[in-house]
């Protein structure tokens, strides 16, 4: 990854979160790959805020946290265990993002109902089983053209197969398997009859 955007300090802690993560049961992180990916995803759409549903820790929330300070943006992070979430925040302070991410101790549904959007950017990779029901609440503190990508779409495909049925027949949607990693659905807010200017531009007016 290029040092223009990932500094010697976060890198360091990917380092040492990657190694941590291998040889703990009770630790998921998404892989490289995906992380770089989502990386390279926030800086390219240029976003601002993000919020990440399921923190673990701190391992995404680094690469992801990384792309923000280089947008001047902010990223929120929820995690309802206490080992993990003060787990992050340290090693989010070591990484020199501490005035980037902001990590929130909480059950995911309390915390989307305290949060305040708009949200550019979101991350879902908490429990599977809440999928859908962090996606509703998530969706009224979305941003038009807000990008939001779930995790675990191949390696649990059983158990998120209706909530990816929901958003690919979402009439406000455009969404998609980005086939790396475990699975990578990415979804894009959309206007469901868009405004179009004579130049043929879509707007939100």
């Amino acid at each position: 990854m290029a040092a223009q955007t990932i500094s010697p300090a976060v890198q360091a802690e990917i380092q040492r979160v990657g190694r941590l993560v291998a040889r703990r049961d009770d630790a998921w992180a998404i892989p490289r790959v995906s992380a770089e990916f989502l990386h390279v995803l926030v800086l390219a759409g240029g976003f601002r805020r993000g919020i990440e549903l399921g923190t673990s820790y701190g391992y995404s929330g680094l690469w992801i946290g990384a792309a923000f300070a280089c947008n001047g943006g902010t990223l929120l992070t929820i995690d309802r265990e206490p080992a993990k979430a003060t787990s992050a925040r340290e090693t989010f302070a070591r990484a020199g993002l501490a005035d980037v991410i902001t990590t929130v101790l909480a059950p995911v549904d309390e915390a989307l109902a305290e949060a305040d959007g708009p949200f550019d950017f979101a991350f879902i990779d908490a429990d599977k089983e809440g999928a859908l029901r962090y996606f509703e609440l998530l969706w009224p503190k979305l941003a038009h053209r807000a990008t939001i990508v779930t995790d675990n779409i191949t390696s649990h495909a059983r158990q998120l197969a209706d909530f990816v049925a929901h958003l690919r027949a979402h009439p406000q949607l455009s969404s998609a398997l980005v086939p790396i990693g475990s699975g990578l659905e990415v979804s894009i807010k959309v206007e469901s009859q868009p405004t179009v200017s004579l130049d043929g531009a879509d707007w939100v007016i």
